[in-house]
């Protein structure tokens, strides 16, 4: 099958199969990390987990820069290499390229701590940054040879270990934040035991890793675009642990923001799988077209689910303090359907070296920071919220018009809003019935996981009102 359709290509389904192990994996470092920030909320006094949330916030900042930026180079290096000392090459770059932005990282991140927290919460954060950065040329190794099931293991592995030496370092160590932090450098040391290996080379080797002009410039796209759009996460939770106000209501925004970022987590792993194919330049826009459907079909339904939870029974989840998570969960879900979408797309763009997206970008992410500190103004965490919101919205219509029109319409073919519309009028009418709404939510969780995991070639066929060609990006 050709490209100028959307039926499914045998590469597809390939990719497909992989998207779906890189997202079970991060279902199930989702599930755990939730689990860890609810037990944290009991362990840690409100202030300790504010500071602990802004901290992650970084983590979560940094890293979305990390796991971009040098894996996305090394792995497209290794997609389009045509030798193998070509492809050690790459490798080696990436490497140097990991311990320098690495060292930066850390330095920047300090600084930005050091508003908010303690001096040894500051130096975990930090080392735990340069950590994280080192393992991300075995993300990038693993994702350019396309091994997903020995990354999605890897992931797995690094939030257990990650979220036990969390758990010891607080309860037993007693180090509060302190500890809770150090647990994201610990974790991160499953990533360098996969370290790749490369041959012995002499100075002039190494000379000429550093001199690869194309991949710096390369680097250095993905990274700026990579740094815009992880802004989009990180900058509300760090916002409001900064701004003054009451303590346990930001927490319960932290909190409400961790539990928002869902389809963060699946627009990564889709873009994952996707992305060494993507910079083939095969099968672009159906590749595109099936990525998004697939992020769809999970994100829009729960996000439905996370907007109509229950309050009593957040209450039940959450201690007292954070009783505002209820009000704030209706915003942050929304926002963190955005950040997701906002981050696949760009993904598309990066692969085919395309950066003509960062200009609505640029213009978006203007528009978020203003719409929270407007919101912030009239009506502090609760107003910093709907700003949020409203701000990550606008920026993924700014940037999906973008993709439309590079792409035309069909990218959108493969995506339902009839069965997300349902769900979320449903969920909203037995909301009051709390055993009611779980079995709802429940349905309704699994039939998203099955739209998921079929076979595209039962969703082959699009909305009547799209016409069947699909561009590669860059091409109109």
């Amino acid at each position: 099958m050709t490209s100028s359709g959307v039926a499914t290509r045998p590469d597809e389904t390939a990719v497909a199969h992989g998207a779906r192990w890189i997202t079970l994996a991060f279902v199930i470092v989702g599930l755990l990390n939730y689990a860890y920030a609810l037990l944290l909320t009991r362990l840690l006094d409100v202030a300790a987990y504010s500071t602990f949330a802004a901290g992650q916030g970084l983590i979560l900042w940094a890293s979305t820069v990390a796991t971009v930026c040098v894996p996305w180079v090394l792995a497209q290096g290794l997609a389009r290499a045509r030798s193998e000392p070509e492809r050690h090459s790459v490798t080696r770059f990436a490497k140097l390229v990991s311990v320098a932005s690495g060292v930066t990282a850390a330095a920047l991140v300090g600084v930005i701590a050091l508003r908010f927290a303690a001096p040894a919460a500051v130096l975990a954060l930090a080392i735990s940054t340069f950590i994280i950065f080192l393992g991300t040329t075995t993300t990038g190794w693993l994702q350019g040879t396309e091994r997903m099931r020995s990354l999605a293991v890897l992931y797995v592995a690094e939030n257990v270990l990650k979220n036990g030496a969390g758990v010891l370092l607080v309860v037993v160590a007693g180090l509060g934040d302190t500890g809770a932090l150090a647990a994201f450098g610990i974790g991160g040391l499953v990533m360098l035991a996969r370290w790749p290996r490369t041959p012995r080379h002499p100075g002039q080797a190494r000379a000429t890793s550093w001199g690869r002009r194309d991949l710096w410039r390369r680097a250095a796209r993905i990274a700026g675009a990579q740094s815009m759009v992880s802004l989009f996460v990180a900058l509300d939770v760090v916002l409001v642990a900064v701004l003054p106000g009451n303590r346990a209501l930001a927490a319960s925004y932290q909190a409400s923001a961790t539990l928002a970022r869902i389809p963060l987590f699946v627009a990564g792993a889709v873009a994952t799988a996707f992305f060494p194919s993507l910079s083939r330049g095969e099968s672009g826009g159906a590749l595109a077209a099936r990525a998004l459907r697939m992020y769809a079909a999970v994100t829009l339904p729960l996000t439905a689910i996370l907007i109509t939870v229950p309050g009593h029974l957040l209450a039940l989840i959450f201690p007292a303090q954070y009783s505002a998570v209820a009000m704030l969960l209706k915003f942050t879900a929304v926002t963190g359907f955005a950040a997701g979408g906002i981050s696949l797309v760009i993904a598309f763009f990066q692969a085919a070296d395309d950066y003509s997206c960062l200009t609505w970008l640029l213009v978006g992410l203007v528009g978020y920071a203003a719409d929270l500190v407007v919101g912030w103004l009239i009506d502090g965490v609760t107003g910093l919220a709907i700003g949020g919101a409203v701000g990550a919205m606008s920026a993924l219509l700014l940037t999906g018009y973008h993709l439309v029109q590079s792409q035309g319409y069909a990218v959108l073919s493969r995506v339902t809003l009839v069965e997300p519309v349902v769900a979320a009028a449903v969920l909203t009418v037995v909301r009051p019935h709390l055993y009611i709404w779980l079995a709802a939510a429940l349905l309704i969780g699994l039939r998203a996981g099955i739209r998921f995991l079929r076979p595209g070639a039962r969703h082959a066929r699009g909305p009547r009102w799209v016409k069947p060609t699909v561009h590669a990006i860059g091409s109109k």
